[in-house]
């Protein structure tokens, strides 16, 4: 004789997230990491921003319940001229922009504790569900400290068309630009001398800011200091490449002087969407 089983069905935690959907923590994780390093979030399909989606099976054997796969969306104005006029200048620069920007992803979230990683055709970037649960960075309530504000361009005397140009490619990429030196994204300052060539009237040296967060975390006597000045130097690292490939697509003239490491944008070329 059989006797119908009492086994309860597995409760949506045993089971996992259903498919179609990222980890809720792990989405927590990657939202948190993103911020950390400056960059904004997309929410849906709207950018600009990370967009933190689920991952989409290569084939019947691609098990990737609950793993994140990363876009950049860049701005609405670049991603609607690109579709606009394939083939043209804009859909060049979406996709130049889009491919920096994940590479950069991949390079730092290492850092904040998220490993990421190509799916096996190399299309996605993902992020799996077991990545939320190792010993990510952690910011404790009450690490930010009161400091100034810093200059802005125009009290630096930086050239207003110069600082025009930047803060419209910036826009057309989706990345922010600090209002002044102590504001999160990308900084502009006058340029270091070199000696050289690229030494010329009107230029400005380019860096990236994180968010406060991490930089006072990383500038304080925490026991957490030294992991977040790694992943600060490791955000700055991957990003001042991305800004610098997502800039130039996006009409900025710019230079790599990579003797002296350092990103200078000198004005406007080729615009990629035209004003």
């Amino acid at each position: 004789m059989s006797f119908p089983s009492h086994r309860q069905p597995p409760t949506p935690a045993d089971a996992g997230p259903p498919a179609g959907r990222v980890d809720p923590a792990l989405a927590d994780r990657l939202t948190e990491a993103v911020l950390l390093a400056g960059l904004p979030v997309a929410f849906g399909d709207q950018g600009p921003g990370v967009r933190i989606r689920p991952a989409r099976p290569a084939d019947d054997r691609d098990r990737c319940a609950g793993t994140a796969a990363l876009d950049w969306l860049p701005s609405p104005r670049l991603t609607g001229a690109a579709v606009a006029g394939p083939g043209q200048a804009a859909g060049s620069a979406r996709t130049v922009v889009e491919a920096a920007m994940v590479n950069a992803l991949a390079e730092f979230l290492p850092a904040l504790g998220l490993e990421a990683g190509r799916d096996r055709t190399g299309g996605e970037l993902r992020v799996t569900a077991e990545a939320a649960g190792g010993g990510g960075l952690r910011v404790p309530p009450g690490v930010l400290v009161a400091r100034p504000a810093g200059p802005t361009p125009a009290e630096l005397g930086l050239p207003a068309d110069l600082v025009r140009t930047v803060r419209r490619s910036a826009a057309l990429a989706g990345l922010p630009l600090a209002t002044h030196l102590g504001a999160t994204g990308i900084t502009l300052a006058p340029y270091a001398p070199t000696g050289g060539a690229d030494d010329r009237d009107g230029a400005a040296d380019l860096g990236w800011n994180p968010s406060r967060r991490l930089a006072d975390l990383a500038d304080s006597d925490l026991p957490e200091a030294a992991r977040a000045a790694a992943a600060r130097a490791a955000v700055d690292g991957a990003l001042r490449h991305a800004v610098g490939t997502a800039l130039r697509a996006c009409g900025t003239e710019l230079r790599w002087l990579h003797a002296h490491q350092l990103l200078r944008a000198y004005g406007e070329s080729a615009p990629a969407v035209r004003r």
